[in-house]
């Protein structure tokens, strides 16, 4: 079983759900992806839960890959967590300015983009 380039957990006890991305995703990671995120966001109020994505490992996006991090992007707005923080390391300064773009793209307006 190969390692997926992500990982996603619900936290009922702190109302968190926290994601972590690595590298870029194939287009098969990518759809993979939108099922697992699916299956583990479909039964929680995500109205009163905190979307973290752990970003640290993520690489820089060619143009393919802004639009499935817009795609995601729009279903985060979609599931309607109540905040969306995005963690990057102090070296990250492209990625924190595409994360901001595509957030803005994609309608999603409750994000933070922390150096972690």
């Amino acid at each position: 079983m190969s390692q997926h380039p992500y990982t996603i957990e619900v936290d009922q006890a702190i109302k968190t759900v926290h994601m972590a991305v690595k590298g870029v995703f194939s287009q098969e990671e990518y759809e993979r992806f939108v099922k697992d995120y699916e299956a583990k966001t479909s039964n929680i109020q995500a109205s009163n839960f905190t979307l973290k994505v752990d970003c640290t490992q993520m690489a820089l996006l060619g143009p393919g890959e802004v639009e499935k991090l817009k795609g995601s992007f729009a279903r985060y707005k979609k599931t309607g967590f109540a905040k969306v923080i995005f963690g990057i390391s102090l070296q990250q300064t492209i990625i924190k300015m595409q994360l901001g773009r595509v957030a803005r793209e994609a309608g999603l307006n409750n994000v933070d983009i922390v150096v972690q």
